[in-house]
């Protein structure tokens, strides 16, 4: 039997996932959703792969298809890497790493440019402290395809990280860059990853970056913003069919 676990993104637990539940549950599919721990990096690792493993004893011989979401999906990638045969398939949603050489040459850039540097420092500890207007960040997450009642749900649920984790993160592509240096888990039939076209955190070549290293089928939702796939009826509808039917190909 399959048995779908979901990994949230930043900002948000596992409420960010409510829309698409009662599709689960139509649909009679078994499932966990994981609240993971973003105190640290240390921690968020540890919580992903611990909740999975709690998931496996208390629901043993099972098909287990790791989902995760933004950041989430490199939490699921890392334990995908862990366990390996442990799971029978990963996907991952608008998930997308910058290479360690992009990275670097954006960091470059940024020390050239002590204007634009100055001006993102800022715009981040607006980000963080919440002090940008809600129009402004939802239009970064969001596109019209997500009605404003499901829009307004998300933000009643909505979490502010703390900053230490939140500066961590961003300065970690070389950590995940490295964790991708010893790929295990990987191929077509066993990795899938899907995005929107219209993803504003994210560019394409960060999405393409993850797709090559792991070999992994994709599908790009054309239209959809960062989190639509998942709350938008225009999308999420025929994204719980196609997670099934990669789970169901053996």
């Amino acid at each position: 039997m399959n048995h779908f676990i979901f990994f949230h993104g930043v900002g948000i637990r596992s409420r960010f996932w409510d829309i698409i539940v009662p599709k689960l549950k139509n649909k009679s599919i078994k499932y966990s959703l994981v609240d993971l721990d973003f105190t640290s990096l240390d921690s968020a690792f540890e919580s992903s792969i611990e909740s999975v493993r709690q998931i496996m004893r208390e629901y043993p011989e099972q098909n287990y298809i790791l989902v995760g979401h933004s950041l989430g999906g490199l939490f699921a990638i890392y334990v995908a890497q862990e366990l390996g045969d442990k799971l029978h398939k990963l996907v991952i949603v608008n998930t997308g790493l910058a290479p360690k050489r992009v990275a670097m040459k954006a960091m470059q850039q940024m020390q050239i440019n002590r204007i634009s540097k100055f001006v993102k420092k800022i715009a981040m500890r607006m980000l963080f402290s919440g002090k940008l207007p809600k129009w402004l960040t939802r239009s970064l997450y969001f596109t019209d395809d997500t009605p404003e009642d499901i829009k307004l749900k998300l933000s009643k649920n909505k979490v502010r990280e703390n900053r230490s984790f939140l500066m961590e993160h961003f300065n970690s592509k070389s950590i995940w860059n490295s964790h991708l240096e010893r790929i295990h888990f990987s191929g077509p039939d066993n990795v899938l990853s899907v995005f929107g076209s219209h993803d504003k955190t994210t560019p394409k070549r960060a999405f393409m970056y993850l797709v090559k290293k792991l070999n992994a089928s994709y599908t790009i939702y054309h239209g959809s913003g960062h989190n639509d796939i998942v709350t938008a009826p225009k999308y999420n509808e025929k994204f719980v069919e196609e997670i099934i039917l990669f789970a169901d190909n053996v």
